[in-house]
């Protein structure tokens, strides 16, 4: 990871600026760059290499990343308001992940949550078989953890609790997918409006 001074990022996005016009200047390559925390908010990045760069935190409000590479990049904490990422390389895309690591039924996906080790459930929430479960998510797919019921792969659960702790496997229905973010850095872990605990395991 390389480190990149305030003065070293505003001549790259200028010498960026003057290559998208066709007038000279080098197309920005970010890769592997530490650009935690910095402010790029209407920066014009489009068609820039940012892979494998730590983006944790940085202002990317309104900027333009149309065709930038942002494979492995840390987004983390970022700010992607108003920013476009039209034909954006390497950002997770939550259809292909829940299809690719999760198990389906007949009537949706399977995840699994577990309860009072690392997160004390609401009152109003009933743990029981094919009890429904409902929050307000955060939609935020820059946020690892958020508010909503934050569910994830069995390895991750088992994982991430300590022995012995109890685990839910909870359903998500088809028709309660539109309730579901994916993180853009999830380790296994991603979060619901709704899910319906079937049984422990």
């Amino acid at each position: 990871m390389r480190t990149i001074t305030k003065e070293e990022l505003t001549k790259t996005l200028e010498q960026h600026k003057l290559w998208l016009t066709g007038d000279g200047g080098k197309k920005a390559n970010l890769s592997y760059s530490d650009l935690s925390d910095s402010d790029l908010s209407d920066s014009d990045l489009s068609d820039s290499d940012l892979s494998d760069s730590d983006l944790r935190g940085s202002n990317l409000r309104g900027s333009n990343l149309r065709g930038s590479d942002l494979r492995g990049s840390d987004l983390r904490d970022s700010n992607l308001s108003y920013s476009d990422l039209s034909g954006v390389k390497g950002l997770l895309d939550p259809i292909d992940w829940m299809y690719q690591n999760l198990e389906k039924i007949d009537e949706g996906y399977l995840a699994y949550k577990s309860f009072g080790s690392n997160f004390e459930p609401p009152a109003h929430w009933k743990i029981a078989e094919e009890s429904e479960l409902t929050e307000i998510i955060n939609p935020l797919p820059t946020l690892d953890c958020a508010c909503g019921i934050n569910v994830a792969t069995l390895k991750w659960v088992k994982d991430n609790n300590k022995p012995n702790t109890p685990i839910w496997q909870v359903l998500i229905k088809w028709e309660w997918l539109p309730g579901v973010v994916v993180p853009y850095n999830t380790d296994g872990k991603f979060r619901c409006s709704r899910v319906k605990l079937l049984r422990r395991v």
